[in-house]
């Protein structure tokens, strides 16, 4: 058995080996609520009604591990949102579909964070793999809190909806 395990190793190592990717560039979010879109705002849509940022997404097989930090405008409180998450990711041709879950975190950029300021956000993502460009469509559910756990996870969480541009560095 141990035999078996050794060559499965050796012979697995160097298609890991090339599996291995890593993409960084940036991303726009939709920071309004999705039924704004239905009921006919989608005509009137600014530059403020998105929040910009960068992402990157390390590869490896079929497991998938991706950061994005955004810039999140408020005449409030300025901030910085960090989306973290780990799933799987499946590649198709040129499509490539991940799905993915893990903590975010709210950084304020002025005055102070009431509360816990760590969530929880799923992610999905479709992406038209173009030679070293990724053009992708990415959805998160957002939960701000994990303290909104309480209250229900569909009840408290906010959908976004965005796009991004990668660039596979190797």
């Amino acid at each position: 058995m141990k035999k078996l395990i050794v060559v499965l190793m050796i012979a697995l190592l160097p298609t890991l080996a090339f599996a291995l990717d890593f993409q960084i560039g940036g991303t726009a979010m939709y920071k309004g609520l999705l039924s704004d879109l239905e009921e006919g705002a989608a005509a009137t849509l600014t530059f403020d009604d998105f929040t910009f940022g960068g992402e990157a997404r390390l590869n490896f097989g079929l497991l998938q591990g991706a950061a994005a930090v955004l810039y999140y405008p408020d005449e409030v409180a300025p901030s910085l949102v960090v989306l973290t998450d780990i799933g799987l990711t499946l590649n198709l041709a040129i499509v490539r579909l991940g799905a993915g879950i893990g903590p975010n975190f709210y950084i304020p950029l002025e005055g102070t964070v009431d509360g816990v300021p760590i969530g929880l956000n799923l992610k999905g993502a479709v992406d038209l793999q173009l030679g070293k460009l990724s053009l992708g469509v990415v959805g998160y559910y957002y939960l701000a809190s994990l303290s909104d756990l309480k209250a229900g996870l569909f009840e408290t969480a906010q959908p976004w909806l965005g796009l991004t541009l990668l660039f596979q560095l190797f």
